[in-house]
Formats: C-alpha cells, structure tokens, sequence
C-alpha cells in the first residue's frame, strides 16, 4: 500500500499485547472528549469510518456512541484479528455493529459514505510521500455534509518516522487544498498517548467545502 510499513504487521504477528507500544488499550482520549460533547449526528442509517482502527477500541466507542455501522479498517490482517477477538470477547452488544475490513485504505470504496472519518494516529503512520492522497481519499470517502475528525498527534520535534511528527500547519494545509475548511480546531485536546511518547495533541474538525 502506497505509504504504508510492512513493520506494523510485523509488530501485531509477534504477539501485540493492549497497552504496549501504540496500542493505548481502550479509546483515545481525544475521542472520548469529542463524544461526551454529543454532537456528531449519530444515529439510524449513519455511519462512522475508522482507519488504521488497530484493536478496534475507537470503532467500538463510535458504535457505542449511536453510529448504526461503524466501518473498521486495517491493512494488517494480524491487526483485524486481534480487534474481532476483542469485539467478540468484551460483552457490549454494541460490538454487532462494528464491521472488521482487512483492506488497503487508498483503494477501498464505501457505500453510503461515512458521515464520520476518525482518523487517530493513521496520518502519523504513512510515509510523507502518500499524505496528499490521505487527504483525497478522505474527501472521496466522506458524504458531503460529513464531518472529519483528526487526532493531530505527535505533536513534536522528531526525525523519521513511523510515527511521523504532526502539526496543526501541516494538517491544514493538507486539507485545505483537499476541499476541506475547519470547523473547529484546539491544540488544548485531551491529550492522546501511545508508545510512552510525551508529545503534544491537536484536535481538528473539518467539513467539506460548499461545492467539493
């Protein structure tokens, strides 16, 4: 996959546990701040799209939160059975509405589109090189009076990657050219954590443009 390290498959083949490396072993924070505030449209016929899901804790959250599908999407397959044995072992009935994909981001289609993308440490993964095809792809995937929601996150200084560093700039002007405007965006988010690293999260909340 165009952007993509054959490294993450190899980190969940050798035994990935919760709460090691960037598995924060429940849902981020930032996600939990974003839903207690009640206002994404969940509810009949809507659809949440969660790439890069890992164990899938974000895509439960989501579906606990009201989304009647809640789209979970890893490219490795080691990753989407872990997060199926989680859904099917955590006893929350929300769980049945969570729909597992192995599947390649940049190539995928989804019908209805999403009404949510939660994108949570999936642009910090890709190598630089893919992220303005990250940005087009979200705009394809997203219906028109969607909402993208970014955990902006590392927020640091460092070389290299994976993870890359983000910055709230770098995000923008991503998206900005992609046809999205920003609705909301704080650099004072519940801060998300993962591999011990203390760095820095943004929040972004972005619609399409009228007309894209």
């Amino acid at each position: 996959m165009a952007g993509a390290s054959p490294m993450w498959e190899a980190m969940w083949a050798k035994g990935l546990r919760p709460k090691e490396a960037f598995d924060v072993g429940g849902p981020s924070p930032t996600l939990a701040e974003v839903l207690a505030k009640g206002s994404l449209g969940a509810g009949v016929g809507k659809c949440a799209l969660v790439p890069g899901c890992g164990r899938a804790y974000d895509a439960l959250a989501l579906a606990e939160y009201g989304f009647e599908r809640v789209v979970a999407v890893d490219l490795a397959p080691t990753a989407v059975e872990a997060a199926k044995q989680f859904l099917a072992s955590c006893g929350n009935p929300a769980a049945a509405r969570v729909e597992m994909q192995c599947a390649n981001f940049f190539e995928m289609k989804l019908e209805p589109k999403a009404d949510v993308i939660w994108d949570c440490t999936f642009l910090c993964a890709l190598d630089p090189s893919a992220r303005t095809d990250w940005a087009r792809k979200m705009g394809e995937l997203l219906e028109p009076e969607g909402t993208l929601i970014t955990c902006i996150f590392p927020i640091c200084d460092k070389e290299g990657g994976p993870p890359f560093a983000m910055s709230v700039p770098l995000v923008k002007g991503l998206l900005e050219p992609a046809g999205f405007r920003a609705a909301e965006l704080r650099e004072d988010a519940a801060r998300h954590t993962a591999g011990g690293m203390a760095a820095g999260t943004a929040l972004g909340l972005w619609t399409k443009a009228a007309g894209r």
